[in-house]
């Protein structure tokens, strides 16, 4: 297994936080760091994965790609999350394309360990299960927030989120970025955070968004960033309640 940096260790995934200890020392063996660059594919839709990923310091899209080549992420997991749930489903062909949005690091299972995981350890399952829920409920309040509210929330939205999954509020990422995120124009987008910015709450050059009032910011957006934050605090703490270390 490839040695980890220093700075990178399978805990700084929330999920990987939350297992019970001796679950965690189980798999550990079986997770492999990866570095993973901007751009890259890690499952093809339609197809089965071949691995689960648990992000600690990169951010990956959910991406649905239409039969006219459309494509629209439905949704954008960091070390809050996990990619390729549906190995626990059976390992159904996925209708989503898992694509890096952000440079960082994962720890990569075989989806062959996973199965051999869930059928030894019924922690495991379940927080797959936990996750796979709060999962839902993101993607549904991403589709509620992109159908419902303006522009200038969305991009609120997604700034928030990136700076929570890579808890910095520095983040290299352009209008292109967010406009291919939400499935809008980038003049849109460039107009929402030219709005923010004379708000004081980003201040943007290129390439790059530091968001300067946190606060402020969380007031500017809707409630969707909120809520599904909160589904998963509380899917965790209950998972956490349940299943002692």
């Amino acid at each position: 297994m490839p040695v980890a940096k220093a700075f990178d260790s399978p805990t700084n995934n929330s999920l990987l936080a939350v297992l019970p200890r001796r679950e965690f020392e189980n798999i550990v063996p079986e997770l492999e760091h990866q570095q993973v660059e901007s751009g890259k594919t890690l499952c093809e839709s339609g197809e089965k994965a071949d691995y689960i990923y648990f992000p600690t310091s990169c951010l990956i899209s959910l991406n649905y790609e239409s039969d006219n080549g459309t494509s629209i992420s439905i949704a954008t997991i960091g070390r809050n999350g996990i990619v390729g749930t549906g190995v626990a489903m059976g390992n159904v062909r996925s209708p989503d394309r898992a694509i890096v949005q952000y440079n960082g690091c994962v720890y990569r299972m075989k989806a062959a360990s996973v199965e051999n995981e869930l059928a030894e350890c019924g922690d495991f399952q379940a927080l797959l299960m936990t996750y796979t829920q709060a999962l839902m409920t993101k993607i549904s309040q991403n589709a509620i927030c992109n159908r419902l509210h303006r522009i200038d929330q969305q991009v609120c939205r997604v700034l928030l989120e990136f700076s929570d999954e890579l808890r910095t509020d520095v983040l290299k990422m352009t209008h292109d970025l967010i406009a291919g995120i939400l499935g809008v124009r980038r003049e849109s987008v460039s107009l929402a955070a030219g709005n923010l910015q004379k708000r004081q709450l980003i201040t943007a050059t290129r390439g790059e968004i530091r968001i300067t009032n946190q606060e402020g910011l969380l007031s500017a957006a809707c409630e969707c960033y909120s809520v599904a934050k909160d589904h998963l605090k509380q899917c965790l703490e209950k998972y956490s309640a349940e299943h002692t270390s």
